[in-house]
């Protein structure tokens, strides 16, 4: 059985798109509205690994907060796959990497220069979520790492050239990249995602369904949270669910308190 089956409800022309790829060692950049299930669509095709029948070594960067934090994860996974690394300085003096101390002591420079030395030394496929956050800064590497590996991204920007908030931030070999837009679901697909969610705790309404659905317009991240919260018993008066009380909290929820 496959791990997280919940995550490709809805998503299965997503999942033989990106599976395609990885079979036909072809990168691909995946696009979409925040909480779409991009970061979902990633998680299971990394869960589910084996599904792919290539030879490939993941390498998932589900966090890419800062450019250096990249840069150390994957390092550090190399690391693990060839038990010792090498690091050459300005000075050309090669420096012996044993411990994940010793590759935080390396700069960005040194660190980029030892992933590209590496990665062609076997067969990786890295997948590079939450890119929004690096970038333009990672651009710059993403160019090489995209003649040199197998890469699967992802962010809320489609990197087309039509994209203009990005015109000139990127390399024109990323625009080049093929890329996958996911969609919001579809009514169906969002009550499948409920009952699966729900399951025989309570009775999913017709009624009930349009509201939740007239309120995430299909967008998987914030069904599942209200349904969360719908599980709740404060969230029931009366047999019925306040979805009002329910919207409420979770926009006092996403406030960023300082």
């Amino acid at each position: 059985m496959t791990a997280h089956a919940e995550s490709i409800i809805g998503r299965q022309r997503e999942v033989r798109k990106v599976l395609s790829h990885i079979r036909n060692r072809k990168s691909l950049h995946i696009y979409g509205a925040e909480g779409a299930g991009k970061t979902a669509l990633l998680d299971w095709v990394y869960d589910n690994w084996g599904d792919t029948g290539v030879p490939l070594v993941p390498i998932y960067c589900r966090s890419s907060r800062t450019f250096r934090s990249i840069l150390l994860y994957i390092s550090l996974h190399f690391l693990d796959h060839f038990k010792h690394l090498e690091s050459v300085d300005k000075f050309k003096r090669v420096n012996e990497i044993r411990y994940g101390t010793d590759l935080k002591k390396l700069s960005i420079r040194a660190l980029k220069k030892m992933i590209f030395t590496y990665i062609s030394q076997d067969n990786f496929c890295i997948l590079l979520d939450h890119l929004d956050h690096v970038t333009p800064k990672i651009n710059s590497f993403l160019t090489i790492l995209y003649e040199r590996a197998l890469v699967i991204s992802a962010s809320r920007q489609s990197w087309e050239v039509d994209d203009y908030t990005f015109w000139g931030n990127l390399a024109y070999c990323l625009y080049l990249t093929p890329k996958l837009r996911v969609e919001q679901l579809s009514r169906r697909d969002t009550l499948l995602q409920m009952k699966h969610i729900t399951g025989d705790a309570f009775e999913t309404s017709t009624d009930l369904l349009d509201e939740i659905y007239r309120i995430t317009r299909g967008n998987p991240r914030l069904t599942a949270n209200i349904i969360a919260k719908a599980l709740m018993p404060k969230y029931r008066v009366d047999g019925c669910i306040n979805l009002k009380l329910i919207m409420l909290d979770l926009a006092i929820e996403d406030v960023p308190w300082e």
